[in-house]
């Protein structure tokens, strides 16, 4: 079956680089490992700022793990950042609780599901520096104090799931964060500290503080990339264009398709550096990242060979980052899902179809990969063209059981009749699994 669109056809037709072949296999030959980098960069600000508020406690914490954090560049990569110096590092992150860690840190390379080596210096920082400090300050902690007994009672006939981490569960809006970046969020926080006082002021010098951290963060990248540009395996002109993109979006919002990738991915690092939760889900990436794409392609500047490897090195981005979870969680989670959930296709705010080339190129990806991160899901409704519909099948009869499809025609009443408003109905997304969100 054929389409009418000249460029989508093509795009069934793209092969797998050799570049997304390598790093596809890098993903899986790298041993993961737990880490406590970021649990003693934390701990360290917690126990130089005691009584300082809540949100600027942990601004300061996320931007001190923003500024100390190993990174690195593979070979290859197009599109940067992770939360550790390794591919599919478990993070031991104190904040939301250590008892299932103080459990089981030294059985995590033997456990039956989702194994992660443990370094014996790190079981010994664990348990002599990190667990007594934290001891009776974590969230597990303050509510064993206030509801223990209550979930202890649940417990016995309900399972409580989840215990182990913190919850996303939430679908940010990136198209503003693609609007702004951090140096224009910065900018209005600093804006509004002016006019504010209290609990108010304290809350956007926390945002002050974060976005500070994204901009070094970033800055980091920037100046790793200009390193390596003549390091043996790498390529110059692509480092010298990472260091590029990676220091202009400290300092302003991204222009091109390269740039708006790599900012929207930047976003989901920083995510999960500051909270440790899962199922933060960029929602409709083929909607706001097409107009960065259109006007590439426009202007000479983007191919379709070209867009795919971006794509798919965001694939595999959302690969790098796991969920280190208890024994328990393990077992029903099997797999290390994290809940990058991407929707495609739908409706448009008029109520028309809102498939593009992008949509195409998300599917192609997801085909050549056939890896576990994005949850890929599709949007079909009764206009939906039959060929995005049987390109939507071929993908899922490539075994992965993805893209996830979700009907429109159910969906948008179902979210309007619960008080959801027509225009967020029209442009709903998926969080995590199946959850149906609202963007932003």
């Amino acid at each position: 079956m054929k389409s009418s669109n000249t460029s989508i056809n093509k795009i069934s037709e793209l092969m797998q680089s050799e570049r997304i072949s390598g790093l596809r296999a890098k993903l899986f030959l790298e041993e993961r490992y737990a880490s406590i980098e970021q649990a003693h960069i934390v701990t360290e600000v917690y126990k130089q700022n005691p009584g300082l508020p809540v949100n600027i406690l942990r601004a300061k914490a996320l931007k001190a793990a923003l500024l100390g954090m190993q990174i690195r560049i593979d070979q290859g990569e197009l599109i940067v950042g992770n939360r550790t110096a390794g591919i599919r590092g478990g993070v031991i992150f104190p904040e939301s609780g250590l008892s299932w860690v103080d459990n089981e840190i030294e059985n995590l390379k033997t456990r039956p599901q989702d194994k992660f080596g443990v370094r014996a210096e790190d079981i010994k920082e664990f348990r002599e520096e990190i667990l007594p400090f934290w001891k009776g300050r974590t969230l597990e902690d303050v509510l064993d104090e206030r509801i223990g007994d209550e979930m202890r009672l649940i417990g016995k006939v309900a399972k409580i799931n989840q215990t182990d981490h913190a919850q996303g569960h939430i679908c940010p809006d990136t198209k503003l964060w693609l609007k702004e970046g951090p140096s224009g969020i910065l900018k209005n926080a600093k804006a509004h500290i002016a006019a504010a006082s209290g609990e108010q002021a304290q809350f956007y010098e926390g945002i002050v503080i974060a976005m500070e951290g994204a901009s070094a963060f970033m800055n980091r990248y920037a100046e790793l990339a200009f390193s390596l540009k003549d390091s043996p395996g790498y390529k110059a002109e692509e480092m010298l264009e990472l260091s590029r993109i990676c220091a202009k979006l400290a300092k302003e919002p991204p222009e091109t398709f390269h740039e708006a990738v790599q900012s929207a991915w930047f976003l989901y690092v920083l995510l999960h550096m500051e909270s440790n939760a899962s199922s933060f889900s960029p929602g409709r990436m083929d909607q706001y990242l097409y107009p960065f794409y259109e006007k590439d392609k426009n202007a000479g500047r983007l191919s379709l060979d070209k867009a795919l490897e971006l794509v798919q090195c965001l694939f595999i981005k959302f690969n790098h980052i796991v969920y280190l979870r208890s024994s328990g969680s393990a077992r029903y989670f099997a797999g290390l899902p994290i809940g990058f959930n991407v929707a495609l296709g739908g409706v448009n705010k008029q109520g028309e179809d809102a498939s593009n080339e992008l949509s195409y190129l998300f599917l192609r990806a997801q085909e050549h990969l056939g890896l576990p991160q994005p949850n890929l899901s599709a949007r079909v409704h009764k206009d939906s063209p039959e060929y995005f519909l049987y390109r939507c099948s071929q993908v899922i009869g490539k075994g992965s059981g993805m893209p996830q499809l979700f009907n429109d025609e159910a969906v948008i009443p179902a979210l309007i009749n619960r008080g959801i408003s027509k225009e967020d109905a029209l442009n709903y997304a998926i969080v995590g699994c199946v959850e149906l969100t609202t963007m932003g």
